[in-house]
């Protein structure tokens, strides 16, 4: 297979983002499109108002200004109508030589009152035309422009033509009047109206909704496996015994969800089930209660966590719950010293352990288990196939328990876990929490108002950010938390994945404390922290984060009992058309274009087509299925 590019260090990048051939490259879609439009700006503009504008550079361009974390490269920008602004724009070194006094440039901006500015978005040089005013954004390593990454993309689509397999049978495209699948991406990457852009769209949103309900379909044929017949039965008067001796009794919704794990364990096919519920609705006490259904029939359980901080708290859990029995339960994660790591992996592998709780070193090479039948997954999305079945292959006869703190409704749960049995807690143990979600435009200034209510009532405040640092300086942590301390000083703390431990322990333990009653992070806050004060949650950019982390994220507030609340920040007309892609990983599944949520029409649909391009066989379905297993091996389709 010849090089994507004859640059090493082009290719260096490429394999960095997992291109590895032509059609990765195509199938690296845009994460959003900026319209160069000319749009003018009003003689009193507001603050934070988006504005397209073509101008010309005046006088020298100011050499960049350096911070700790940032530079800032600003220059004069002179209307048509006379009217001349400062530009602000932040890591932006290049603009320094690039642009000279009497450039021409199209600039997308936000003005900034405050400043009597213009914030620096993205700048195109000279006037674009009216036909190319769409242009695609990628999510591309320092080092790999856009430029590049254009010209290898019309390179690799030539490279396709005449030998690409098309995925979509032609009856299903004429039906749907959807574009053939190369034609859907080139539309995608170079959008020649917005049109044709929403036409390419809706064929790859219907393209990924086909090929995951084909692996779906596939996966319930290989995963509903028959139960070994040697396998033992449940001592059900000791688990009976050990439900009535916990210090409180589970809902009404618990006690049924153990109810169904139990006819699974005991039925003909081995079990292969979903829990889902909200933060706080208990699953962790159901899944605690099937490891001890599964330790009622003498075999080993292992509990595998995403994180090693999850992992601890598991841990924690199941040692007290299960204080008072003979259970063992041992903790294995990658940070263990040697010698506990040795104890641990001997203990398992005798079958003197019970319960495994760990990260994936569950399932790393050198762990043998005694007898190992039953896989409890917390937030299994987190977690690839081959992980999962490299599990799965450390037992004879596994049974599978998966957790999602993603609550959806059944008619979605059956498109998107058609393989799947689901059981679902609606019930909160302690008393539903009462917080509610709004929805804010970024410059609102009724978030700012929110947050100085909470901080008078002594409560804790999140904000929180996807990325460290990013080209937006309204949405990256390193400015929110710049911005943050101007307005509140000495009130703001800063957590984020790129700090070492003891730095975001001394800012978690600010926050705790109410010293710095303000936490700006990033995802780091998603789970295992419990401040009961934290009493509001504002997200920036918040379309960019999957389904299960907002709801990992909302229960993160009102854990006191108190009405809490949670604001989402998003403004659509800054994101224009890239509206069109939604949430790109929408609940706990892998797509690029597809929402399940707001398309569950095209998924149902599909599944119905699916189901009969299944029944009927032949090459259309090999074709289609072996384009869906390719993507599924990626890891950028359906339940990576």
């Amino acid at each position: 297979m010849p090089p994507l590019s004859k640059s090493p260090r082009v290719s260096f990048l490429l394999d960095r983002l997992g291109l590895k051939d032509a059609l990765d490259v195509v199938e690296h879609l845009p994460r959003r499109y900026e319209d160069y439009s000319l749009t003018g700006l009003p003689i009193h503009p507001e603050n934070g108002e988006r504005a397209v504008l073509f101008g010309v550079v005046v006088g020298a361009i100011r050499r960049p200004v350096r911070f700790k974390r940032a530079s800032l490269v600003s220059f004069s920008f002179r209307l048509k109508d006379g009217r001349e602004f400062r530009v602000e724009a932040w890591n932006r070194d290049y603009l320094a030589s690039r642009l000279k006094d009497g450039s021409e440039v199209t600039i997308l901006v936000h003005y900034d009152a405050r400043r009597s500015s213009l914030s620096l978005v993205s700048l195109k040089e000279g006037r674009i035309p009216p036909e190319k005013t769409l242009r695609a954004v990628h999510s591309l390593p320092e080092g790999l422009s856009e430029a590049t990454f254009s010209s290898l993309l019309r390179r690799s689509f030539k490279e396709l033509e005449g030998v690409f397999l098309e995925p979509l049978p032609p009856d299903i495209r004429e039906k749907y009047r959807l574009l053939g699948t190369l034609e859907a991406y080139y539309e995608a990457h170079f959008p020649t109206s917005r049109e044709r852009l929403r036409l390419a769209i809706r064929t790859l949103k219907y393209l990924e909704a086909f090929l995951y309900e084909l692996l779906i379909i596939r996966g319930k044929d290989e995963r509903r496996l028959k139960r070994p017949l040697h396998m033992r039965a449940i001592d059900l008067q000791s688990f009976k015994h050990f439900v009535s001796s916990l210090p409180y009794q589970p809902t009404a919704d618990q006690k049924k969800a153990v109810n169904e794990a139990y006819r699974d364990m005991t039925g003909e096919r081995l079990m292969y089930r979903l829990l889902q519920g909200d933060v706080g609705t208990g699953k962790t006490l159901v899944s605690s209660l099937v490891l001890f259904l599964n330790s009622c029939r003498g075999y080993q359980g292992a509990f595998l966590a995403p994180t090693e901080a999850l992992a601890r708290q598991h841990f924690a859990t199941l040692k007290k719950l299960f204080a008072g029995t003979s259970l063992k339960t041992v903790l294995l994660v990658g940070s263990l010293p040697a010698e506990e790591r040795r104890e641990a992996l001997s203990e398992i592998a005798s079958g003197e352990a019970d319960i495994a709780v760990g990260t994936h070193a569950l399932f790393s090479k050198g762990v043998d288990y005694a007898g190992l039948h039953l896989a409890v997954i917390d937030e299994q999305h987190k977690f690839g196939v081959s992980q999962r079945v490299s599990l799965f292959g450390k037992g004879e006869g596994m049974d599978v328990y998966m957790m999602s703190a993603t609550p959806i409704p059944r008619s979605l749960a059956q498109a998107v876990y058609g393989d799947l049995d689901i059981s679902t807690l609606h019930e909160f143990p302690s008393g539903k929490r009462e917080v509610e979600t709004l929805l804010f435009p970024y410059h609102d200034r009724r978030v700012q108002d929110e947050i100085k209510a909470a901080l008078a009532e002594g409560r804790r405040v999140y904000v929180v950010s996807k990325e460290i640092h990013g080209e937006d300086p309204r949405t990256s942590a390193s400015e929110i938390h710049r911005r943050y301390q101007n307005a509140y000083p000495g009130k703001v703390a800063l957590a984020t994945g790129e700090m070492d431990e003891e730095g975001l322990g001394a800012a978690l333990s600010a926050f705790r404390s109410g010293e710095k009653p303000i936490l700006v992070a990033t995802q780091v806050v998603e789970v295992g922290l419990d401040v009961k004060e934290a009493g509001l949650m504002v997200v920036y950019d918040a379309s960019r984060f999957a389904l299960s982390s907002l709801h990992q994220l909302r229960g993160r507030v009102g854990r006191d009992g108190k009405k809490a609340k949670f604001i989402l920040l998003s403004d659509k007309e800054d994101r224009g058309p890239g509206e069109l892609f939604g949430t790109r990983q929408s609940g706990e599944l892998t797509f690029a274009v597809l929402d399940p949520v707001s398309d569950l029409k095209i998924l149902s649909t599909a599944r119905d087509d699916a189901i009969r391009l299944k029944e009927s066989g032949g090459s259309d379905y090999e074709m289609a299925l072996s384009y869906a297993s390719r993507r599924q091996e990626k890891g950028t389709l359906g339940p990576s």
